[in-house]
Formats: structure tokens, C-alpha cells, sequence
């Protein structure tokens, strides 16, 4: 394999016209280096990432079965956002859609595999960093009225280090 030294070498090499192409080539290539591109270079794309984790996040088909959640699939959209540089308020967006998805698959199937526990928590939590960098201090409190309201809406012991995190982050009891 090549290295990236080697690579740069070999495209600046290229004609101006062959470098275009070679573009074309590489945006055609697959929908996530569109998406990437047009995030990196447009900074367009946020909506693109949102869908895509709204979709991977459902925990029911379109006729109200049950759809298992794939966490690879999940955490691979996030990765993808990060990378891609969406802004934070579009990451903490996908962040409460990624937590919510799991949290209603829980809550409505009375449990899951160990991995969406895991995932409850962890979403939660990088929603909660991500509210403290990019919210003012009454955005925060009213995401925090917001997010106590949804927690009680699931009392049950399931749920206990959940509520835990919340009260340790926002220093509020649900």
C-alpha cells in the first residue's frame, strides 16, 4: 500500500484536467464520501447525518415491529459526522437521537441486549458534555427540565444509572 506522501506525489503529477477527474471519481465513489465532502469543503451535510442516525436509531419497522438497533451502525454514522467536522450543535442533535433510540427500545421491549444499556449511558453522557459546550446557561436549564420530564416518564429500576448520570452531570435530582 501506498503511502499518503506517495499518493500526493502522484496527484499533483496529474494534469489539471486529470485531476478533475480523478475527483469526479472520488465523489462518485460512495454516498459517504459525498456526504464527506460536502460537509468538509460546504459545510452542507448536517441534515444528511441526521436522517441517517434517525433511521439507524428506530426501534420499530414502519408496520410497529420490533427492529433491532445496530450499534456498529450507529456508532459508524457518528464516527462518519465527527470526522466529517458537522458542526457540535448537529453532533449533540445526533447524540439525544442515538440515546432516545435506544432508551424507547428499552423502555417499550422492557430490555434488550447489554450493548444498549451500555449505549443508553454513553449517549446520555456525550449529550450532556456536548449541552455544556454549545448551550448558555438557559438553554442548558431548559434541556435539563426537558430531559428530567423524559426520564420520569421511565420509573423503573432499569433505569437507575441513568438517572444517576444525569443527577451527577446537570448536580439535579430527576
Amino acid at each position: 500500500m501506498a503511502t499518503l506522501g506517495e499518493i500526493k506525489k502522484a496527484f499533483f503529477a496529474l494534469s489539471t484536467k486529470e485531476q478533475e477527474a480523478l475527483f469526479k471519481e472520488i465523489y462518485g465513489f460512495s454516498k459517504d464520501m459525498k456526504n464527506f465532502l460536502s460537509m468538509r469543503l460546504l459545510g452542507d451535510g448536517d441534515e444528511a447525518f441526521i436522517k441517517e442516525i434517525r433511521q439507524a436509531a428506530q426501534s420499530q419497522t414502519p408496520l410497529g415491529y420490533p427492529k433491532d438497533i445496530k450499534v456498529t451502525q450507529v456508532n459508524s454514522i457518528l464516527t462518519k459526522a465527527k470526522r466529517s467536522k458537522v458542526s457540535a450543535d448537529t453532533l449533540c442533535q445526533m447524540e439525544w437521537i442515538a440515546f432516545d433510540g435506544y432508551m424507547t427500545y428499552l423502555n417499550d421491549y422492557g430490555g434488550g441486549p447489554q450493548s444498549y444499556e451500555n449505549k443508553v449511558y454513553d449517549h446520555l453522557q456525550n449529550y450532556l458534555k456536548l449541552l455544556f459546550e454549545i448551550k448558555n446557561p438557559d438553554e442548558i436549564a431548559k434541556e435539563f427540565a426537558t430531559l428530567s420530564i423524559y426520564l420520569r416518564r421511565h420509573t423503573n429500576m432499569y433505569y437507575d444509572h441513568i438517572w444517576e448520570l444525569y443527577e451527577e452531570m446537570t448536580g439535579r435530582s430527576v
